[in-house]
């Protein structure tokens, strides 16, 4: 089994702008100390890929500071390893894609040039720790054109993000693709996970090119799924899509759950690596108060933090409290600050005697390098 790896890093940027202003969704910090690229990265690397692409576009910057050469996830080899693929549509129309099919037409030849005989595509908005041997072996015993892996969720209407809804027989085959925003109740979900042959795959995108398609979903899988032999496989562990604001706190916060947690790092065969930096231990001062949170290495924590989820080198202020909030790498509270349901990007600093406040259903965010 040989299979080459292709991630888009920018696909789902709108759905989350407050956070993708500077960086890709690839690059989005998460739980502490990981980016979300990190988790399906790890899932490839732990399959045994050994080739993989990312597919950027813009603000892609930060992405390329933390993945670098690959050495964190054993993938800086002189053959094959980590690949960051240029932000160009197809090769006769140097612009930016717009849309996946786009993407894809301009990897055309690292396609071409590949041994591989499989294709991994997978997006980077997923939470998940899966077994992807498993499922493309799968793919390979069922003779399958395409592999899609989907979840049972229960969608509430409020995502920012078209998703996919799969309708399987009783055998797993998807006979039905519909593509909504905002749809509700139980549903198969595809997570955006694609296993395909090379070559099926690169007959699938000359013969878009040949016709003109802008969207692979749409005009080329969905009108003929009679012909093409699409196969669900069906992750039934923990998942979580980051595709709006209050998605992105609720995920982060979840990870206070100790079997979350359990089911997504410590799998023993299955681990998230993540960029190694080494950083002091944390300080806690003799009035520190902490509950129900995860404190990154190189913290100092002078005040009450409880529920919230603390990156490196955060600095928590004397008779602080900081309750159900995610704060970002470098972010500096004052003393008698009080925080509630707050998400602060990088570098923030946030006065004495601030009281700041959102919602569960809401979370106020707080841009950048912001002075508070």
């Amino acid at each position: 089994m040989s299979a080459i790896g292709i991630i888009f890093s920018n696909i789902h940027d709108h759905t989350v702008p407050e956070l993708t202003r500077g960086r890709t969704m690839a690059s989005i910090p998460f739980g502490g100390r990981y980016r979300l690229i990190d988790f399906v990265l790890s899932t490839m690397v732990n399959a045994g890929l050994e080739t993989i692409g990312v597919i950027t576009k813009t603000n892609y910057q930060s992405l390329m500071n933390h993945i670098g050469r690959g050495k964190d996830w054993d993938l800086d080899r002189k053959t094959g390893g980590l690949m960051v693929l240029p932000p160009f549509g197809h090769q006769d129309n140097n612009r930016l894609y717009t849309n996946r099919l786009e993407a894809l037409k301009g990897v055309l030849g690292i396609l071409r040039k590949s041994n591989e005989e499989y294709v991994v595509m997978a997006d980077c908005d997923i939470i998940a720790n899966f077994d992807l041997a498993s499922a493309i072996q799968k793919h390979i015993e069922s003779n399958a054109d395409l592999t899609v892996i989907y979840k049972k969720a229960t969608l509430c209407g409020d995502s920012k993000r078209t998703n996919k809804i799969l309708r399987l027989d009783d055998s797993g085959r998807v006979r039905d693709i519909a593509m909504y925003q905002g749809a509700h109740g139980e549903v198969n979900l595809s997570m955006d996970i694609w296993i395909v042959g090379r070559t099926y795959l690169l007959g699938i995108l000359e013969d878009a090119i040949a016709h003109g398609y802008s969207s692979l979903t749409r005009e080329v899988l969905a009108p003929n799924l009679d012909t093409i032999y699409v196969q669900g496989y069906e992750h039934t562990g923990y998942y979580c899509c980051v595709d709006s604001m209050k998605a992105y706190m609720e995920g982060n916060l979840k990870l206070l759950d100790r079997m979350v947690r359990r089911e997504l790092f410590d799998t023993e065969d299955r681990p998230i690596f993540t960029k190694v930096k080494d950083s002091p231990p944390t300080k806690y001062g003799s009035e520190a108060s902490v509950k129900n949170s995860m404190v990154a290495d190189g913290c100092i924590v002078e005040g009450t933090v409880e529920n919230s989820v603390l990156f490196r080198g955060v600095k928590i202020g004397r008779n602080t409290i900081v309750r159900n909030s995610v704060l970002m790498q470098d972010t500096i509270t004052g003393d008698n600050v009080s925080l509630n349901y707050i998400v602060t990007d990088k570098r923030v600093v946030i006065k004495d005697a601030r009281v700041l406040s959102g919602h569960a259903t809401h979370p106020f965010f707080i841009n950048k390098d912001s002075l508070i």
